[in-house]
């Protein structure tokens, strides 16, 4: 997300947050319209996401790939959350994966993708396996940039730090303080790593995704804190997962035995 937030952008997300959904939505389009360049891809892609038009973020941002001349992995990252949320991990997987060759990718050297594989290995292991979403990540952890965030969270994930190394590692140079969209993503992590050790249910773990995604808590009020959460598709997958009915929640662990 840039780091400049318009009075424009935070004003339709404004009118969305406050329920005027089309209207709000509307506003993100006609930016697109008139610009077409990366954060307002994102942004309107985003909009669809978090208004759950999950069908028209995933046409957007293959449209927006097909268009695009230069490739980055966040529009392969998001497009694949918008199929998780449609309830097609495997197509999420094969979206994720499809990026992994991307021209641009995160700054710790292009392992976001490879953890949101490795989440899908954990949340669906019929659809990945454990094994290869590791290998990809122990590979990406070779790169020097790893030393950058989102760096950590695969050095976590793999066991190769702690969890106090992990917060040290999480401080932002200029504020010196762990931001809240670094915090959410640690505890979103921290979660999985423990579903996947058995320290946590799956029914548990839903419920923590649950309070992970609401928005309604004072530490999402402002704008800023709010959009940076949302540019994370771990947020969209947290959602999805929190909003799965026992019924639905008890079919699929039955088929991933």
């Amino acid at each position: 997300m840039s780091e400049k937030i318009s009075n424009g952008i935070e004003n339709q997300w404004d009118l969305v947050r406050r329920g005027d959904v089309e209207q709000g939505v509307a506003l993100m389009r006609e930016n697109y319209g008139r610009d077409s360049s990366p954060s307002y891809i994102m942004e309107l892609g985003v909009g669809y996401l978090w208004t759950e038009k999950y069908k028209a973020a995933w046409e957007h941002f293959q449209y927006a790939m097909q268009r695009h001349p230069l490739t980055t992995d966040v529009f392969y990252g998001m497009s694949g959350a918008a199929r998780w949320c449609i309830g097609e991990p495997d197509a999420a997987v094969s979206s994720w994966k499809t990026g992994l060759d991307a021209q641009f990718a995160d700054a710790a050297g292009g392992v976001h993708l490879p953890l949101l594989l490795w989440v899908a290995s954990v949340l669906r292991p019929n659809v990945l396996s454990s094994r290869e979403a590791i290998v990809l990540l122990e590979k990406r952890v070779k790169d020097p940039r790893v030393k950058n965030w989102p760096g950590a969270l695969a050095q976590f994930v793999l066991n190769i730090i702690d969890e106090k190394t992990l917060e040290e590692r999480s401080i932002e140079r200029i504020s010196r303080i762990i931001s809240p969209r670094r915090k959410w993503m640690i505890a979103f992590y921290k979660c999985v790593v423990k579903l996947e050790r058995s320290d946590l249910s799956r029914e548990e773990f839903n419920v923590l995704m649950g309070e992970m995604s609401d928005t309604s808590i004072s530490e999402w009020s402002q704008e800023r804190n709010f959009l940076s959460l949302l540019w994370n598709e771990e947020f969209f997958i947290a959602r999805h997962e929190a909003s799965l009915p026992t019924v639905k929640l008890n079919e699929l662990l039955k088929s991933q035995r």
